[in-house]
């Protein structure tokens, strides 16, 4: 299985290419991908497809960092020792 960038490369290489792929991946981003690359996209993943023109360059904003809180940060640290003597 490719990995995230090389596929998301893969994808804008072959709508580049392949108009019927582009017009699929336009109506159906989700089932284009799927059967294309033959990858199974997690349930509740949402693909939405911004074409470029002269005028207009979409920029992709991640979404804000998650916050864990104190229970959760001593969650995912409990049991860790890295270079220490665990006691």
């Amino acid at each position: 299985m490719k990995k995230k960038p090389e596929l998301l490369m893969a994808i804008i290489d072959k709508a580049s290419e392949d108009e019927d792929f582009r017009e699929r991946l336009l109506s159906d981003a989700n089932s284009a991908i799927s059967s294309e690359f033959d990858v199974a996209l997690p349930d509740g993943i949402n693909i939405v497809l911004h074409e470029n023109d002269a005028n207009t360059v979409h920029l992709p904003v991640p979404p804000p960092p998650k916050v864990l809180s104190e229970g959760q940060l001593s969650q995912v640290n409990a049991g860790n020792c890295v270079g220490c003597a665990c006691i």
